[in-house]
């Protein structure tokens, strides 16, 4: 079997099971889990865009829907050190907090607490430095890997959406077990291609 340990996962902070698999993955990497991670946006409202009707990214009236996962992405581009930690704090804001994610106000409230220039990253809003950038890393996974959602986790030409019922610290296992769980179940045995469970446990 092999030991997968380049991967990339998508995100949309709107998403509770997109949080779970990034908190995972973030955690793990702070176990001292060996893994080449690249976090991915993927807009979920993209998804339920009807055939020939604009685009949210040539849709004026969607441009709010852009607004985390683009500020998400800068931040891992201009400020890697303090990603992992924005990245967390931006679910955090939608599915502790309640607040919106549609305004940036809170959202430089946020970044601030993590050391990250809420300036810096409304220039590059403003400036559309990024937005080309995060549209096409958007379609690249519906185009190539038939992406349709979140949370996904992805390799070379292999993709499987995989939906984690726990949290971090809900879990009495370690986010690197889970993952690496996850990630032989995708890479390494293909041919069982859907588990769902009739009912949840509580």
């Amino acid at each position: 079997m092999t030991k997968i340990t380049k991967f990339s996962v998508n995100f949309d902070y709107r998403c509770p099971f997109a949080r779970n698999m990034n908190e995972h993955v973030v955690t793990a990497l702070k176990e001292g889990a060996d893994f080449d991670v690249s976090f991915i946006p993927f807009n979920l409202s993209q998804v339920h865009v009807e055939e020939g009707e604009p685009s949210i990214w040539e849709d004026p009236d969607k441009t709010d829907d852009l607004l985390a996962n683009e500020v998400g992405y800068i931040v891992s581009k201009l400020y890697p050190t303090e990603f992992p930690s924005v990245h967390l704090a931006l679910f955090a804001l939608r599915h502790e907090q309640a607040k919106s994610l549609k305004n940036f106000g809170e959202i430089a409230n946020l970044l601030e607490e993590h050391g990250v220039n809420p300036a810096r990253i409304q220039s590059e809003l403003d400036n559309h430095t990024y937005s080309r950038e995060v549209q096409k890393l958007h379609e690249t996974q519906v185009k190539e890997l038939k992406i349709f959602g979140v949370p996904t986790i992805f390799s070379d030409d292999q993709a499987a959406f995989v939906r984690i019922m726990t949290r971090p610290l809900s879990s009495s296992e370690s986010s690197t077990t889970i993952i690496e769980r996850v990630l032989d179940q995708i890479f390494n045995h293909p041919e069982l291609n859907e588990v769902k469970h009739t009912t949840v446990a509580r």
